[in-house]
């Protein structure tokens, strides 16, 4: 396989993050105030079109746990692609609050189609062509999708009415769509054949179980910064109405993070590599408490965007190397996990603050559920090296 090659696949599956979830998904996020401010949207309708967003994304992974065959999977995700244009774009031509929330819900869909079903195409791929079974790469599109979706807010939020602007986000999106269509490689001769990998059987089983506990807790790490940090910069002078520049930060801490924690991974060891994840991402929440002035803040949102993002990344690669005869699944199962707790932990954390006044007891029960994630990630530890041993004692 030429170099030039395997950078067009990398480089196609990553603008497909971009597309797929960068814009499918975040958009949104920019476009709350222009929504509301425009049409006059209530607390709960904003709250709803996130809530079936969100539906949408676990539904697809849950959908693509049931799915084993390839050409399918090729066929979804390229569906995917665009779906991701069309619902973007048609965000634009209604003001009908039902058909918004059928949009937002095929939005979510076809970002698990990116997420899920394009991780695990590309390990499939490199794992066939003998490449490095990494998906930092992959999962900097993330990264950039936030960068991208916060940088092109701020170009058009005063140019153009809110109608218009989705009308851009989809155009982007269709531009984006055309080299990530044109380089993508024929996924459909990327099958793997089943294998009695380390820890087989039940043994497997239960180690994508604590897995999926281990993910869970970071979940709840990842949302209630995501959903609390850009309220916390918003209340301060310096930063009111420039929360879209701490979720700028945080996706410019992201795009390189994905990179350097497979260097980090290959260097120290994989494990190594998500106990400090976990305890960064502890660290950003701890920073909220402490100091939560305009350096905390920031400062947080680099170390929050540098770690989440590398947690989901090495876990989903993790997985992915475990079970490369279908990677997809297991991805999708640790993913519902990982949804369950951004479903849950906001309303937990948000009920919090109401009765209290301030996000800091809120914040410290995340911090108990991080460490509880660390205990976890150490279980799963135990298990795989157990499950090592026992696949080198076997017979060949």
């Amino acid at each position: 396989m030429k170099p030039v090659e395997t950078m067009k696949v990398l480089v196609a599956s990553v603008i497909a993050v971009v597309v797929m979830v960068g814009i499918a998904r975040f958009s949104y996020t920019p476009m709350i105030p222009e929504m509301v401010g425009a049409l006059g949207l209530s607390t709960s309708v904003v709250g709803m079109l996130a809530t079936v967003n969100y539906a949408g994304y676990l539904t697809g992974a849950l959908l693509i746990t049931r799915i084993s065959d390839l050409g399918l999977k090729v066929r979804l995700y390229q569906l995917g692609l665009v779906v991701a244009v069309i619902s973007t774009v048609l965000m634009g031509f209604t003001t009908n609050v039902w058909l918004w929330f059928l949009l937002r819900f095929v939005s979510g869909l076809s970002t698990s189609a990116g997420m899920l079903l394009g991780a695990g195409l590309l390990m499939s791929w490199l794992i066939k062509h003998n490449q490095k079974s990494e998906l930092g790469v992959f999962f900097s599109g993330i990264g950039l999708g936030i960068v991208l979706t916060a940088v092109v807010a701020e170009l058009i939020k005063d140019a153009f009415t809110w109608d218009a602007q989705w009308v851009i986000y989809g155009l982007v999106a269709l531009v984006l769509l055309v080299p990530a269509w044109h380089w993508m490689p024929d996924y459909r001769a990327c099958a793997l054949p089943q294998t009695a990998a380390r820890g087989a059987g039940d043994g497997r089983s239960r180690f994508i179980r604590i897995l999926q506990l281990a993910y869970f807790c970071a979940g709840v790490g990842y949302v209630v910064t995501a959903t609390f940090l850009v309220a916390i910069a918003e209340g301060m002078p310096q930063l009111s109405g420039h929360g879209w520049l701490i979720w700028l930060v945080v996706g410019l801490a992201a795009t390189p993070a994905c990179w350097l924690w497979d260097v980090f991974s290959r260097r120290w060891g994989q494990w190594l590599a998500l106990y400090l994840a976990y305890t960064l991402n502890a660290v950003s929440i701890m920073m909220l408490i402490v100091n939560a002035d305009l350096i905390g803040v920031m400062l947080s949102a680099v170390i929050y965007g540098a770690s989440f993002i590398g947690i989901v990344s090495m876990m989903l690669a993790m997985v992915g190397r475990v079970f490369p005869e279908n990677p997809s699944r297991p991805m999708s199962r640790l993913t519902f996990s990982y949804g369950i707790a951004q479903m849950l932990a906001p309303a937990v954390v948000g009920y919090l603050a109401d009765v209290e006044g301030n996000y800091t007891n809120g914040l410290w029960l995340t911090l108990i559920v991080m460490a509880l994630g660390v205990v976890m990630l150490h279980l799963a530890r135990k298990m795989d090296q157990r499950g090592q041993g026992a696949s080198a004692s076997s017979p060949p």
